[in-house]
């Protein structure tokens, strides 16, 4: 097999993200079932023993691939958003989760299908602990709902229903979140 010369040259970080990046790349076009190490090691340009030098299991890389898109990125959005006024905390959450959607929208569809179908990575709920953050983020905005979990569910679907109907242009979120915050405020306590 031979490999590209820039492959040969990178740092240990460096080779963990193109390792990841492929991984990604090949579970999004064949599924976590369909997808295999070698193939994998094939499309980072790698011998498959160089891949279990970083990961040491198929599972392994898949959790080290969508960890990151999911949970670390909802997490910055929190502490991005933390010196905002409750209202604007909340639709700046919102915007950026919208954004991030729409923009890895087939990322995110095979996480939630593998995780629902897949026994060997149910393990971990990635729904469960989406809502667990964005329900702490809400709670530190210091926004309080009649119903929280309406409220929550209200909020998720939203969210979520970018999967399917993903969108790019700032202007239509904005107009969007506007609309949906009005449409929510019977739901806030004042």
């Amino acid at each position: 097999m031979k490999m590209k010369e820039t492959t040969m040259r990178m740092t240990k970080e460096e080779r963990r993200l193109q390792i990841l990046e492929s991984a990604l790349k090949v579970f999004i076009e064949k599924g976590y079932n369909g997808a295999t190490t070698l193939e994998i090691a094939k499309e980072a340009g790698i011998s498959e023993v160089t891949l279990f030098r970083y990961f040491s299991s198929k599972k392994e890389l898949f959790m080290a691939c969508i960890e990151p898109i999911l949970i670390t990125t909802l997490e910055d959005s929190i502490v991005a958003a933390k010196d905002l006024k409750p209202m604007e905390k909340l639709k700046y959450i919102l915007k950026d989760r919208i954004k991030f959607i729409s923009n890895h929208h087939e990322v995110i569809k095979l996480i939630l299908m593998e995780s629902e179908i897949n026994p060997e990575i149910a393990d971990f709920n990635y729904i469960e602990k989406i809502t667990s953050l964005l329900k702490n983020s809400i709670k530190e905005t210091g926004i309080e709902f009649r119903d929280e979990d309406i409220s929550l569910r209200l909020l998720m679907g939203s969210i979520l229903s970018f999967l399917y109907l993903p969108e790019i242009h700032e202007e239509k979120i904005e107009d969007y979140l506007d609309s949906f915050i009005r449409s929510i405020m019977n739901e806030i306590k004042f």
